[in-house]
């Protein structure tokens, strides 16, 4: 049993879309995964329940910025894009930012390969430099399915670069919003 994953489930639960945090994993003899979580049940006084793990029913999402890298992302290569570091960057997060609502379609560049991504927003600092908010999708055996990690880059169009089709990113300006 697994506790405090950190990973967030979406599902569909009596009818509605539902996003909560997997309090527990337990690893069933029969190989099934059992997940517990909070869901809105018609039971007031039961809050919790237990979920069959169903990937192509559900989806996983670690909201945590600067959390436990995925597996694809724990051996760095060059060429790598750069996660920022806690105080690294600071500059950026005190200025204006552009959002790209409801994001645009990037891939990655972690572990040597190119992952795809979705790019939320740009926060500005001195000159050109900018931090990318990016929800990078990368495949996750244990779980046979993509992982949606959010995640905080230093902007370098050699490591994020647009999806074919989504036409070239730049930090200031391409149809962002900017705040």
């Amino acid at each position: 049993m697994t506790n405090c994953t950190g990973l967030w489930l979406e599902l569909q639960w009596q009818g509605r879309r539902e996003r909560t945090e997997i309090l527990e994993i337990l690893d069933l003899a029969d190989g099934c995964r059992a997940l517990l979580a909070i869901v809105n049940t018609r039971r007031p006084d039961i809050r919790m329940a237990w979920v069959a793990w169903d990937p192509d029913r559900m989806s996983l999402v670690n909201r945590w910025e600067r959390g436990t890298p995925s597996p694809a992302e724990a051996v760095r290569c060059k060429g790598d894009v750069h996660p920022i570091a806690v105080g690294e960057m600071t500059d950026c997060f005190t200025g204006n930012f552009t959002t790209f609502p409801p994001y645009r379609a990037v891939e990655v560049r972690a572990g040597g390969r190119w992952h795809p991504g979705r790019l939320i927003a740009f926060h500005h600092g001195q000159g050109s430099r900018a931090v990318a908010s990016v929800m990078t999708l990368f495949y996750e055996p244990e779980w046979e399915t993509h992982v949606a990690y959010k995640r905080l880059y230093r902007w370098d169009p050699a490591t994020i670069r647009a999806a074919s089709g989504s036409g070239v990113i730049t930090p200031h300006g391409n149809g962002g919003e900017c705040i």
